[in-house]
This record gives structure tokens, sequence and C-alpha cells, in this order.
């Protein structure tokens, strides 16, 4: 009679069976469950589309494999959420975790280390990715004094607004009053620049063309049509 072949080691069942131990609960509200397929390894469902069942169907064979999956899934449905509403739903992972602030994202990255405890398996923990927690790969993330991405710019349309009448009425102005300096503005406009290259090219427009001196609300009509514009000039200098 002809041996059945085993797929995974009886060690390696263990380890992944641990893993996905460590991951119970995670996933509750996802399209995501982990199986022990026997001597098949384990294997990752997700997407289920009644009747026609699973879309995607995952196997594992080693638990440092299925660990980083289910560790990838869960930072990627983390990142999801806390995206949810704001300019970064629109963003990869990598962009959004950049953009989060410091003290979030090093929570996030953290909860792999959590995660690899909780597997208590060695291999796991000494192979980890150590690069996404440690020292190193944090200041490879670039980081910002505030989060620009929920940051309140209609408290500083009305602290501006608040200098200007002082400023007509001829009383002494401090600037520290507006609630962004110089420098956070400039800040500001790089991380528009990293995360939201077409809207950073959109106002760098509009200001050129205030400044050039067309009406502002001109100036908003042509930074939302720049092809146009450059056609427009394209046709002008040819006639000149």
């Amino acid at each position: 009679m002809k041996r059945e072949q085993t797929y995974i080691t009886d060690g390696e069942k263990i380890n992944c069976q641990k893993v996905a131990d460590a991951f119970e609960g995670q996933f509750d509200s996802e399209d995501l469950i982990i199986l022990n397929a026997g001597r098949y390894g384990f294997v990752k469902l997700q997407y289920f589309k009644f009747p026609f069942g699973f879309d995607t169907v995952d196997s594992f064979y080693d638990s440092k494999s299925l660990f980083d999956e289910l560790w990838q899934e869960w930072l990627h449905t983390q990142l999801i959420r806390l995206s949810a509403g704001t300019p970064m739903a629109d963003m990869d992972y990598a962009d959004i975790l950049k953009c989060l602030p410091e003290e979030k994202r090093k929570e996030l990255l953290d909860r792999q280390l959590y995660f690899a405890e909780k597997t208590g398996v060695k291999d796991i923990l000494e192979k980890t990715a150590p690069d996404l927690w440690s020292e190193e790969y944090m200041k490879t993330i670039k980081t910002w004094s505030k989060d620009w991405a929920h940051f309140d710019w209609a408290q500083i349309h009305e602290n501006l607004c608040g200098v200007e009448k002082k400023r007509q009425e001829g009383k002494a102005i401090d600037t520290s009053e507006i609630g962004i300096t110089l420098d956070e503005l400039k800040e500001y406009f790089e991380w528009l620049y990293d995360t939201h290259p077409d809207i950073y090219s959109k106002n760098i427009l509009y200001m050129a063309l205030v400044q050039a001196g067309m009406p502002r609300d001109e100036a908003a009509q042509w930074s939302d049509r720049p092809a146009e514009l450059e056609k427009a000039l394209n046709e002008l200098s040819e006639n000149i």
C-alpha cells in the first residue's frame, strides 16, 4: 500500500497551531479563517462569497511563514480602519504608516513582537522581522510634528481672519495667534508632496497663479485644470 505523502512536519504542525492560537479572535470581523488541514499543512481561507465559497486559499507548511502572513493581515486591517474617512484612505499601507503619529506607529509595530511572544515559538521570536520595530527602522520613516491628515485648517483660517482684522484696525499683531509657524507650514507642504503629490501640484499652481495677479476664483478653477491651462498658454505664446 502506497504511503500517503505528508507536506508538514509534526513539529511545524504544532507550531503552526500555536501561531493560529496567538491570532485567535483578531479576524472575527474579517472574511478570514485559519484551518488545520492535517498532512496538507495549514490553510488560510479568505473572502467568502456564498454559494461559491472562498475566493482565496493559501497553504502554509511552516510556522514562520504563517506568522508573517497573519501579522501582515493584522497590520493592514488596523491601517485600513485608521485611515477610513481620511485622505489617507487612498494611500498604500506604507504611506499610511508614515502619516500616523510616531506614538501610534510604534504602538502598532510593537504588536508584532507581542504576537511573536504569544506564540511561544523560539524560531519566530528570533527571526520576527526586527527591522519593523528596531530603532534603525523607525529612523527610515519620516516623522511629522503634527497629524497633518487630520489638521484643523478651519481653525487656522479663523485665526487668520482675526489677525487680519487687527491689522486693519492698526493693532499690534502677534503671528503666534495664527496657530501655525512658517516651519510647520513648510513641513505640511513636504508631507503633502510625499503623500498627495497631485494635491501638492494643484496648490503650488494655485499660489503661482495668484502671485502672477490672477483673481483667486479664476486661479482655483485653472489649478483644477492644469492640462487646459498649459494648452491655453501654449496657444497664447504661439500667437505672440
